[in-house]
Order: structure tokens, then C-alpha cells, then sequence
């Protein structure tokens, strides 16, 4: 039996991701796994993927204790004294810190998601240093998985890194994952009154948030029954409202907050699903409209013809005009947005989740 050791770093950051989800569906998998045993434990985490008996601490403690710089210290604190005992077999960071490398002293395989920090550094603050944490991993790992494609050629071009030492794992879907009762959906106006265009997740740099906004501006002014619903993201920031105010759609685009359920509602009422972003690894809401029967309009770049194939809308991201025309496409032509929804249905079964965790578990056995 192979043993797998995960650590802290992505469920001591993130609450709901697609990251925290991936290594979640692995610790499910692996449970139920007769061929595997396993270790995913923190001191405390809020992460939406993870039961309770994943935290010494109860998730809703409201301590001082638990602040959410202090959590990511004490997490590591307790990762490394894990990671001291050796037991285990295989060792699977879930991200870049390479606070372990000076205490493992057996075989790891790192997954990498992206490579934005190495081709778009400008779009980072300069104190960020995911780059060179990542960097130092890959090079020290035994093998790493590549979430496409596209990133494996990325990681190749940039870092060197040789052909034998990565494997391409695609993701899959990861639903039904979730701890405990999340609603059942919600009520939102919007979705009752009007159509609207969805966006989900950060708006920041790279996400393209700003172009797409002054893409949109002009469909809106001639829809009037049409507004954008993000999701996600965290509240408007002041530039975003000006920026609104100055396409005058500030009345006619929304932030709100959504679970998973609530997301997939999103998804299901929205007129299409818009991806407007400069560079992703691989895109795994895409999956989730597919998923959800909702057509896509996506940017033609990086990971998303691999993922999307013939099955959403394409546009060129640093061309207004290209995405104006994508998104106007959609909405004049129920008839398109059909065939996508069928496209995507069909497209979502080349990405199995199976086929991930299989293929994921044969690596952790090709490291022993």
C-alpha cells in the first residue's frame, strides 16, 4: 500500500478554488482507494472541501488564534513536524512553498497549475515571489504533473524541464465534493427580470476584467434587458466603479457572493458564460458551464482551445472588437447557443475526473 502525504498551503489560502478542490477530490479518491492510505490534516482550515476530521480544530472557532496569517504559520508549523516523521511514501505539496525541501527525504511530485507569475510578472505585485518558490520546487521535484498541454510547453520553454519528468494530467470536473449542507440556491433578482452575461472569480491583471468590460459596454447600452453578474471576485473596487461609471453600466453589472450551488445556478440561467482571460493553465470553469448547460465565449489563448475544442465561442483577448463581436454573436443567436450547449455536453466527457485520479495514483506508484 502506497502512502500519500499532502500538506497545508492551499487550504490554510483558499476557502472555495479550484486548486483546493483538485487536492480534495485526490484525498477522496485515495480514501476510497484499497491500493492507498493517506494524510490531508491541518490545525484549522475554513476550506469548503474539507470534513472535519481534516482540522484538529473545530472550522468555526472565532479565536485571535486563528487570523488568517497566524493559521498559514501555524499550518506549516504543523506540516513540517509531519513531514519530519516520514510516514509516508510519496509527498504532494499543494502549492509552491518550498518550506519542506530541507526536511523530505522522500520522493514528491509537484502539480503545476500555471506558469502566469513566469510570463507575466508585470501583472504581479513586485514583492510577490511564487516564481522563484516555484522554481526551486520543479527543479528539486521527481516528477511533476502538468494540467495541460499548453502548460507542459510552458514549462518546458521556460524552465528546461525535461520531457521524462512531467506527466499531462488533465483535470475533470471535481464536483460533488463539498462538506456538509450548502443551500439549495438562491433567489436573485436579476435572474428573474432580466438576462444577463456571467464572469466568475478575480478581476485582477491577467483576467482581462477591464477589456472585457469595455467590450461589453456597447451591448449593453443596446440590450436593455441585459446585464453582467460576477461572481466572485470580492466586492468592486473603487477603479472598477469608476471605470463602470465611465461606460455608464454601472447600473447594469453586479458583484455578489456564491457557494457552489449557487454558483451552478448562475450557470444555468445565464444567457453565456464569459472567459475573458490573457493566460490560464487550464480553465476549469469551463468545465463547470459545460457542466451546467451554458454556453462559453472564451479568449483563443494558452490552455483554452485544448480544453474548449469545438464547443464555446472564441475571441481574440486584447481585441475589443474580436470580443465585442463573440459576445453579440451569442446573444443575437439562440440557435448558436444551442449547439454549444450540446458541444459542451459532449466536450465535458473527454475530461474525466476517473481518468485524473487514475492517472494521478499511477504516478504516486511510479515514485516508490
Amino acid at each position: 500500500m502506497v502512502k500519500v502525504q499532502f500538506d497545508h498551503q492551499v487550504f490554510s489560502f483558499q476557502k472555495f478554488g479550484g486548486i483546493s478542490r483538485y487536492f480534495a477530490a485526490l484525498s477522496t479518491y485515495l480514501e476510497k482507494s484499497p491500493d492507498f492510505d493517506h494524510e490531508l490534516k491541518l490545525l484549522y482550515s475554513k476550506n469548503a472541501y474539507l470534513s472535519a476530521r481534516n482540522s484538529i480544530f473545530h472550522p468555526r472557532s472565532e479565536s485571535l488564534f486563528f487570523q488568517k496569517h497566524l493559521t498559514y504559520f501555524l499550518n506549516q508549523k504543523y506540516s513540517e513536524r509531519l513531514i519530519s516523521l516520514n510516514d509516508f511514501d510519496v509527498f504532494h505539496p499543494t502549492y509552491y512553498n518550498p518550506y519542506f525541501l530541507k526536511r523530505i527525504k522522500k520522493p514528491f511530485v509537484i502539480t503545476v497549475h500555471d506558469m502566469i507569475h513566469e510570463l507575466y510578472p508585470e501583472r504581479f505585485p513586485k514583492w510577490d515571489n511564487t516564481a522563484a518558490r516555484k522554481k526551486e520546487v520543479i527543479n528539486r521535484a521527481d516528477h511533476i504533473i502538468a494540467i495541460s498541454e499548453s502548460t507542459k510547453s510552458d514549462l518546458q520553454r521556460i524552465l528546461n524541464v525535461p520531457d521524462s519528468k512531467i506527466s499531462v494530467i488533465h483535470h475533470g470536473l471535481f464536483n460533488n465534493i463539498l462538506v456538509g449542507n450548502e443551500g439549495k440556491g438562491f433567489a436573485f433578482h436579476i435572474m428573474e427580470d432580466y438576462s444577463f452575461l456571467l464572469f466568475i472569480g478575480s478581476r485582477k491583471g491577467y483576467k482581462n476584467f477591464d477589456r472585457f468590460i469595455e467590450a461589453a459596454a456597447p451591448i449593453l447600452h443596446n440590450n436593455a434587458n441585459l446585464s453582467i453578474v460576477c461572481a466572485g471576485g470580492g466586492s468592486f473596487t473603487e477603479n472598477e466603479l469608476k471605470e463602470l461609471e465611465r461606460f455608464r453600466i454601472k447600473d447594469k453589472v453586479v458583484q455578489i457572493s456564491a457557494t457552489e450551488s449557487e454558483l451552478n445556478e448562475l450557470y444555468s440561467k445565464a444567457l453565456f458564460f464569459i472567459y475573458p482571460s490573457i493566460y490560464e493553465g487550464f480553465g476549469l470553469p469551463i468545465l463547470e458551464a459545460f457542466h451546467n448547460s451554458c454556453p462559453v465565449a472564451v479568449s483563443n489563448t494558452s490552455c483554452f482551445p485544448e480544453v474548449g475544442g469545438d464547443a464555446v465561442v472564441y475571441f481574440d483577448p486584447v481585441d475589443l472588437h474580436d470580443m465585442n463581436q463573440a459576445m453579440q454573436s451569442l446573444v443575437d443567436s439562440a440557435e448558436l447557443r444551442k449547439k454549444l450547449r450540446q458541444n459542451g455536453s459532449e466536450r465535458l466527457s473527454v475530461f474525466s475526473t476517473k481518468e485524473c485520479m487514475e492517472k494521478t495514483a499511477a504516478v504516486y506508484k511510479s515514485l516508490v
